[in-house]
């Protein structure tokens, strides 16, 4: 495993220095810092309206971030024609995706924690200290990236950076949208395209387990076996995303 730790550290540190990387993290902190002048502006409660668009902007480019780092991880290695000495060597692909994985989860939680510190500190200065919801919802958000990045890399596995990009982004959209997938699911006539429905919201993430940024906006407590029951589906979904990643990256022909 101290070659996945190599990988996973040398893919973190060329992933810091990623330029895209850092500008989408200084409208992340731009954002944050514009959501102080809602208050000037909003309706009803106002310190509300700020903590609501301010965990909401940070969720979103939080999550193009983990689509802009995932699906590139096969295709960078493929285009600097570094991926032929990789696989020549004597250990096995599935090493070589975790570690990556790996390097892009920290860069993730760098991301995630450098922007929780700014939060606290921009939002600390108009409304104090934020509550403990709104850490346990960044808790949450990142269980949330480490699931779409995992799809990512899977989807980086066997397309092009564009097509994976949609493909992410697809699953991103409808794993928000999937209690109102099997609702309308259930209100469908029995047939194909119910089953179809019923079966697409069971193949697909439901990402809003991981969402209790309402909980944080209005410092409402999150029971405990919420948290543990969405951390369990988070990490299971997660771990049987990565092998189907490997499984496909271990049999990829790439002569």
């Amino acid at each position: 495993m101290s070659r996945v730790f190599v990988i996973a550290t040398n893919t973190f540190r060329e992933a810091v220095r990623d330029r895209v990387l850092h500008s989408i993290l200084f409208f992340a902190v731009l954002l944050l810092c514009l959501s102080l002048a809602l208050r000037e502006v909003a309706i009803g409660d106002t310190e509300k309206v700020v903590r609501g668009v301010a965990l909401g902007g940070t969720s979103l480019l939080a999550a193009v971030i983990a689509v802009f780092l995932g699906v590139g991880l096969v295709y960078k290695e493929i285009e600097k024609k570094t991926i032929y000495t990789l696989a020549s060597k004597p250990m096995p692909r599935w090493q070589l995706l975790l570690g990556k994985y790996l390097g892009l989860w920290l860069t993730l939680a760098a991301e995630v924690a450098l922007l929780t510190a700014f939060y606290s500190a921009i939002l600390g200065m108009q409304q104090g200290l934020p509550s403990i919801q709104v850490y346990l919802a960044m808790g949450m958000l990142m269980l949330e990236l480490s699931l779409l990045t995992a799809w990512a890399t899977l989807f980086s596995t066997f397309a092009a950076p564009m097509t994976a990009s949609a493909f992410t982004v697809c699953i991103y959209l409808i794993g928000h949208f999937a209690d109102d997938l099997r609702l309308f699911g259930e209100r469908a006539d029995p047939g194909f395209f119910k089953s179809s429905v019923e079966v697409l919201y069971r193949v697909v993430p439901n990402l809003e387990a991981f969402n209790i940024r309402a909980e944080a906006v209005h410092g409402i407590a999150v029971p405990t076996s919420e948290l543990a029951w969405a951390t369990a589906y988070g990490f299971g979904y997660t771990v049987a995303v990565l092998a189907v990643a490997m499984w496909i990256f271990e049999r990829r022909d790439f002569k």
